[in-house]
């Protein structure tokens, strides 16, 4: 009976140690299937560990077995331990980063379409090896990035002292000055423009108009071409020849009248520049102030003494409508 007893305690021990030594594992991430291994190529491993987690897609994977700086010092090895039935992505990558704000770090394996600004480690040509290698990039720490920050404020102080010595009263007021004259030449620009444009819009107008006496003009020409077109054209052109023709003809027969003495026009103008003597003749004579007209024209004393004799028949005339029975008396019987 004593020796059932033992002989259970010794298998409950045996259970209980195996059960602590499984769920140890289970819990650190170890994988009871087939597994690979994959080593990844990183410029620093930040603050990851042997034996944290390896993530694919938010899911626990594997883990890291093991970490190593490589020979020559250009970067860190990581090899991984992962479940040989999980599918990579086309174009594997491996990020470097923590769990949470206060958590350890893990590695997550990612496509590198999906982060094309993040500079994954180059994988040279001689590291190629029967294990498959990837590029990985680990993210900057928290003492990193206080230390950018740090850096940051540094910068950002440097620039406002500068700022500070650069942009005084003086500089103030010079930056108020050159804006009030970007200002004025900004207006000065837009009532230039606006000239531009009303002396654009009149020229316009001017042409417009130009081109419409232009193109009337054109009609014009066009219907005149079509007239002279008609008239050159046809039988009009061969009565047109025809008459000119016979005026030709007739002026012909009258220069040849006025060349011949003999013929009846020749007669009429001798006798018209017989006439024409004449008449210079008594022209000259009344000039002289030969005959009645003469004297009229040349003595001025007949001219007063004809006006006076008509103003005396005048004043009668009017006498006589004045007082017609001085002059006419009627009597019957």
């Amino acid at each position: 009976m004593t020796r059932g007893r033992e002989f259970m305690v010794g298998v409950v021990i045996i259970v209980a140690i195996a059960v602590g030594v499984l769920g140890t594992l289970w819990l650190q991430g170890r994988t009871f299937g087939p597994v690979v291994s994959v080593d990844v190529l990183t410029e620093t491993a930040g603050q990851l560990g042997e034996g944290n987690a390896l993530q694919y897609r938010g899911v626990r994977i594997g883990q890291v077995s093991s970490i190593a700086v490589l020979p020559d010092g250009s970067g860190v090895r990581v090899t991984l331990v992962l479940d040989s039935d999980v599918a990579l992505p086309n174009d594997p990558a491996v990020i470097l980063g923590a769990e949470s704000v206060f958590g350890g770090w893990q590695a997550e394996i990612v496509s590198r379409a999906s982060y094309p600004t993040f500079p994954f480690f180059e994988i040279p040509p001689d590291m190629v090896s029967e294990i498959p290698v990837l590029g990985g990039y680990a993210l900057p720490e928290i003492s990193r990035l206080t230390r950018s920050a740090e850096q940051i404020s540094t910068s950002i102080e440097r620039l406002t002292n500068r700022l500070e010595l650069a942009f005084n009263d003086e500089t103030a007021s010079s930056v108020a000055s050159a804006i009030d004259n970007i200002d004025a030449m900004t207006q000065e620009l837009r009532a230039l423009v606006t000239e531009q444009s009303a002396a654009a819009s009149s020229i316009t107008a001017n042409a417009d108009s130009a081109l419409a006496e232009v193109e009337e003009a054109a009609r014009a020409a066009r219907r005149t071409f079509e007239s002279v077109d008609g008239v050159v054209s046809g039988e009009r052109l061969d009565s047109i020849m025809t008459n000119m023709s016979v005026a030709t003809a007739g002026i012909r027969d009258v220069a040849t009248d006025l060349a011949d003495p003999t013929s009846g026009l020749g007669v009429t103008l001798g006798r018209a520049d017989s006439t024409f003597a004449r008449l210079d003749r008594i022209a000259a004579q009344m000039e002289s102030g030969q005959g009645s007209f003469g004297r009229l024209l040349a003595d001025s004393t007949f001219a007063v003494r004809a006006e006076d004799v008509l103003q005396q028949l005048d004043l009668l005339l009017q006498d006589v409508r004045e007082n017609p029975r001085r002059y006419v008396r009627l009597s019957i019987f």
